[in-house]
């Protein structure tokens, strides 16, 4: 009995070193082998070539040809198929059937033929970290790109709609305009909101196998109070707001409007006594030209004719006498 369970613990013991020996030889033989890179569409069929047709014939293998998947098969067997040329047939591609595939011989370990990473194509997965920036009457949609698919992304789509109650049919969705988003954009503005309102907004991306998975997310438009929505923005920090700053404002505020009302005062009334001095000025140097001379005539002065009896000669002096000329009274 002791005998039969030792036997059986070797044997165990046999089988363990034997399978790790293989999967030791076998990681080594893979990393000899090149990785050939294939890419698929989801939903295409994928046909992998292990080797030339000629070299598995000549052999007499090509019956003996084995396929490995790394990874899991996620029920891959039903939709797959080994011909007769020992090609790898795959039916319906999906997004789990990416992964590295290797070819070999089953009765050489040391034969393998190819490896093969295989990349499925599909549409854009979903954006990342979307969220809603609202506002009073608009609201701003921002995404971030987690991958194309295989394919470039082509162009982005939004839409939004009322957030509808319980008991309320959902009403159509709205296209945000442009319909269609350049594809370097990360957001889009949302106008002609309702305050105070929860709206509902979608975006994705779209490549050349049509449209990605959309992301829904939420958002509340602000009140429509804006003198409240002012307020909370200028007494904002007013807590912590000293009051010898606004005192000390104020009072240069003051001292400034003083100094230019004085100098608005001085110079108003220097222009005023300015004209008052030349006047005075005139006035002083007409009287010597008129005692100086006698018939200084100013042409400002009204012309007055003479009477009969003016005396414009002078008087002539003769013993002692004075004569007036003329001599008729």
């Amino acid at each position: 009995m002791v005998g039969h369970g030792a036997a059986l613990l070797l044997l165990l013991l046999a089988e363990y070193w034997y399978h790790l020996y293989y999967i030791t030889r076998w990681q080594k033989v893979l990393a000899l082998v090149p990785v050939r890179d294939v890419d698929v569409d989801l939903g295409q069929n994928l046909t992998l070539a292990c080797a030339e047709k000629d070299a598995l014939v000549s052999t007499g293998q090509s019956s003996g040809v084995m396929w490995v998947r790394e990874g899991r098969e996620d029920g891959q067997v039903q939709r797959v198929k080994v011909e007769l040329d020992g090609s790898f047939e795959l039916v319906n591609v999906s997004r789990d059937d990416a992964g590295n595939y290797s070819c070999t011989l089953d009765n050489d370990a040391d034969a393998v033929k190819t490896r093969i990473n295989v990349r499925v194509r599909t549409p854009p997965p979903a954006l990342h970290n979307v969220w809603v920036k609202p506002s009073t009457i608009l609201a701003n949609i921002l995404w971030e790109v987690a991958g194309t698919g295989g394919y470039p992304i082509i162009d982005f789509t939004a839409e939004y709609r009322l957030k509808p109650s319980a008991d309320e049919e959902p009403e159509d969705w709205k296209p945000i305009i442009p319909t269609h988003i350049p594809p370097n954009s990360r957001q889009i503005d949302v106008y002609h909101l309702e305050p105070n309102t929860t709206y509902s907004f979608r975006v994705w991306a779209t490549n050349q196998l049509g449209p990605g998975e959309i992301v829904e997310v939420e958002g509340h438009t602000h009140h429509s109070i804006e003198e409240l929505e002012l307020a909370r923005h200028l007494l904002a920090g007013v807590e912590n707001f000293d009051t010898r700053v606004w005192v000390a404002a104020v009072g240069i505020v003051m001292g400034t409007l003083m100094i230019l009302g004085l100098g608005t005062c001085y110079l108003l009334y220097h222009e005023c006594k300015a004209p008052s001095q030349l006047e005075e000025q005139e006035v002083i140097e007409l009287v010597p030209n008129i005692i100086l001379n006698p018939g200084f005539f100013d042409e400002r002065t009204e012309r007055i004719p003479q009477d009969e009896n003016s005396n414009n000669q002078t008087t002539t002096r003769l013993n002692n006498n004075t004569v007036i000329q003329p001599r008729r009274l």
